[in-house]
């Protein structure tokens, strides 16, 4: 595909993080939105974050983006403050979530429809962290009808419900990609089991599912197939933000045109970047940007030998 922006449609916050053993850290920069811009930007030369925002960014996330050499074109100052969000984590892939300043104050800021279509001219792709709310989704389908774009849906956790089902199926006709995680699977189809659920997957009408299985690594499914793709060794140091890194990293494969299986191994690479420190990777350092193509080419080749033997 031609060369153009990869926009992250999803919030930005400040996380107070709560570990299982009561350790805590504080003024961490994250959230959806900038974890997957952070795992879009180790192999995106122009992915730009569309959201709302504090005033005080320049002060509280506004520094890494500077540092990594980020734009900040598509941010809309909708608020004296950024997010803030208290994240207590229950084990390592389950946590509760408190917006600090309250629900009203996170959909002032939270994206919206005008925030893609101000930054959308000469885009390629827009990864997009939402649940299932008609007026959001009635304004990007317009958009699409007028743009021509890749399209990722990251579902938001409030929308993985039995309830939701019909809902989501629906959505799905209009997106290239989507992106949940086991648990969130396991709650749409209100099932324990793995194995069911990766059979109702594939019933889905999209040939791109891209099922995040935590440490063990990730499954693709779709057209009628369901490969494994197994996660980097790595120590994980805080594994917050892994899932939305992993998105944002598989819509750039999607963007150039790469193979769905190439685009789940860019997404894997983003993840184990992502849990390696606290907070947010660097990919604005060239070392580290480098070391990720590496390790994506390092992996195709091996799930490429795999496939053969």
């Amino acid at each position: 595909m031609a060369e153009g922006r990869d926009l992250i449609v999803a919030a930005a916050l400040i996380d107070t993080l709560v570990f299982r053993d009561g350790r805590a850290e504080e003024n961490i920069p994250g959230g959806a939105g900038l974890y997957a811009l952070a795992g879009a930007a180790l192999f995106s030369d122009e992915p730009v974050l569309a959201t709302g925002t504090g005033e005080d960014f320049v002060d509280s996330f506004g520094p890494w983006l500077a540092r990594n050499d980020l734009s900040t074109d598509g941010l809309r100052l909708a608020d004296p403050n950024t997010p803030r969000n208290l994240l207590r984590y229950l084990d390592e892939r389950t946590r509760t979530e408190t917006p600090v300043f309250g629900d009203a104050h996170f959909r002032r800021i939270e994206p919206q429809p005008a925030d893609i279509e101000r930054v959308l001219p000469g885009a390629r792709a827009a990864y997009i962290f939402r649940n299932t709310e008609a007026a959001f989704w009635d304004g990007v389908i317009r958009l699409r009808e007028q743009h021509d774009f890749v399209l990722l849906w990251e579902i938001g956790l409030d929308a993985c419900a039995p309830a939701e089902r019909p809902r989501i199926e629906a959505l799905l006709a209009q997106v290239d990609a989507i992106s949940l995680n086991l648990e969130e699977a396991a709650s749409i189809f209100s099932t324990a089991s793995e194995a069911y659920v990766l059979r109702r997957l594939q019933e889905w009408p999209i040939e791109r599912v891209f099922l995040r299985a935590g440490r063990r690594g990730s499954y693709l499914v779709g057209g009628g197939t369901v490969k494994f793709v197994p996660s980097l060794e790595v120590e994980a140091v805080d594994v917050t933000g892994a899932g939305n890194a992993y998105s944002g990293a598989a819509l750039v494969g999607l963007a150039q045109g790469r193979s769905a299986i190439e685009a789940a191994a860019m997404g894997t690479v983003a993840a184990s970047i992502a849990i390696g420190q606290l907070g947010l990777p660097e990919p604005g350092d060239r070392a580290v940007r480098a070391g990720a193509q590496a390790q994506f080419e390092a992996l195709v080749q091996r799930l490429t030998k795999e496939a053969l033997a």
